[in-house]
């Protein structure tokens, strides 16, 4: 998925449609994409990148999967 050419944050428009999918994780092919920062993603969802295969995980899950609860 690409943003439109004109959105002003590209991260923060890719990360509102993550969201709005409620999805678990956002999967790009290297730190560039993030601007080389991870933590622009790990607020909300864990951040797997294609090249180096890495994975950062979120900063917070829900109280529901802390606990266990389904």
């Amino acid at each position: 998925m690409r943003p439109p050419r004109d959105a002003v944050d590209p991260i923060a428009y890719a990360l509102g449609i993550a969201a709005g999918l409620d999805a678990a994780a956002v999967v790009v092919y290297d730190l560039a994409q993030v601007d080389n920062q991870p933590a622009l993603v790990c607020d909300d969802f864990d951040l797997e990148t294609v090249y180096p295969p890495e994975t950062w995980v979120r900063a917070s899950r829900s109280a529901s999967i802390e606990s266990g609860a389904a």
